[in-house]
């Protein structure tokens, strides 16, 4: 619950900033790692993109005069009583969201996934969807980088009004092989009144082998918010590491006033990070990382070339990676440091007005917003074991407050900038 309301913190702080650069957060949510909703066990087991009961992509696009990309989704009658979120993954460039001509809101970092709160401007049956590109203003300096793509992944998603808004895990090795997991799934009520969510959760290996289960109760207050904790003991030879990426099942249901609401099928991998006089402890064991640099523009099969020819530890400089490639990491092995979307290259090192924007306080805000937003959105990805805050931008006052950001939402993840002069912020 700390770490959520870190980063709640951190939003009310962007939010409350003038400045035009800002993500403009009016109807946008908190971010989050790909959180899917299903109406089944059997569905949720599928962990895809295809169009189900609470969850619809928009895979069909048409390119506009203007350079925009217009879908169209379809609104059922049995969304009525939820509510509804446009996400949009890799636009690649800032955008604004109109939903049948209406704004649903903007970002000006195109380079995470954002979700945005459609529910009071979508309508029943069929919507027409239109991201439009804006120009860039002040970010074009801190995104000297590749971004060219030709559509972003979007998709509509339907949870209930009292809904699982957040879930995280942690693992911790204990005495001889016993390893101790946390788990928290955050809850939030979205009504006017107080309301009760039974959470109904079991833990698997290898599908059939059940590890832990049982069920949570929780009261909510108008539009209040807490965490269902819960946790589990399991053997070490469960932990995830390169040479074998154990993943475990999360199955969980959230059932409001005895109805099942949402369920999940998550797939766990769970390990232990340190990382002490640089060097990696991977549950426990020194692990040295020699990173493979690599394009964020990489996909699934130039990743399996690399790990083919022998590079097990990957860093994707500056830029947007897809999902479906984090996933590919997790299941193969493969450990993975990301970049946030920040590389000023081209603004030269002189930290006097006028110079990198990396000094410029102005510009303070967008470089939080994007280092916070590349944990939150990849934070369940056991691959990840490391972020960069950023790819040769000189250092200054917006570099020392993004570590400092990072840092809060990081974890046991270490916090490196190579191109900051030997500075302190960098781990």
């Amino acid at each position: 619950m700390r770490r959520y309301f870190t980063v709640l913190l951190l939003a009310m702080l962007v939010t409350s900033s003038m400045m035009v650069m800002a993500q403009d957060v009016s109807r946008q949510e908190l971010p989050r790692t790909r959180t899917i909703p299903y109406p089944s066990a059997e569905l949720a087991a599928e962990r895809d993109l295809a169009k189900q009961r609470y969850m619809e992509p928009i895979a069909e696009w048409k390119s506009l005069d203007d350079g925009s990309f217009e879908g169209v989704f379809t609104y059922p009658f049995s969304w009525i009583d939820r509510r509804i979120y446009l996400r949009v993954e890799g636009m690649m460039q800032p955008y604004e969201v109109l939903i049948n001509d209406k704004s649903a809101g903007s970002a000006t970092n195109g380079h995470v996934a954002t979700e945005f709160d459609i529910t009071k401007i979508a309508k029943e049956d069929k919507n027409r969807v239109v991201l439009r590109p804006v120009e860039k203003g002040d970010v074009a300096a801190i995104e000297c980088f590749d971004s060219s793509a030709s559509q972003p992944v979007v998709y509509v998603i339907s949870q209930p009004r009292v809904r699982v808004r957040d879930i995280y895990w942690n693992a911790t090795r204990g005495m001889g092989d016993i390893v101790n997991v946390d788990f928290g799934v955050v809850m939030r009520n979205e009504t006017l009144n107080p309301k009760m969510s039974r959470l109904h959760y079991e833990l698997y290996v290898n599908d059939t082998v059940r590890l832990a289960g049982g069920r949570l109760d929780v009261k909510l207050d108008m539009h209040g918010v807490d965490t269902m904790r819960f946790g589990a003991t399991l053997n070490d030879s469960l932990l995830w590491h390169h040479s074998s990426p154990t993943q475990l099942s999360l199955r969980l249901e959230n059932r409001i006033e005895n109805r099942k609401s949402e369920v999940y099928d998550l797939a766990v991998a769970l390990r232990e990070l340190r990382y002490e006089d640089e060097v990696f402890y991977i549950n426990g064991a020194a692990t040295p990382m020699e990173w493979h640099v690599m394009s964020p523009m990489s996909d699934v099969a130039a990743v399996e070339r690399a790990h083919a020819e022998g590079h097990h530890a990957i860093r994707f400089s500056a830029g947007f990676v897809n999902d479906e490639v984090l996933t590919y990491c997790d299941n193969a092995g493969i450990y993975v440091a990301l970049t946030a979307p920040i590389n000023s290259s081209l603004s030269g090192e002189s930290r006097k007005r006028g110079g990198n924007p990396s000094n410029d306080p102005r510009m303070r805000d967008e470089y939080v917003e994007r280092v916070v937003s590349l944990v939150e959105t990849t934070d369940r990805h056991a691959s990840v074991v490391a972020y960069y805050m950023a790819d040769d931008s000189a250092n200054g006052i917006c570099l020392y407050e993004a570590y400092l950001a990072m840092k809060r939402v990081a974890g046991a993840r270490p916090v490196f900038y190579d191109d900051g002069g030997n500075e302190w912020n960098s781990d």
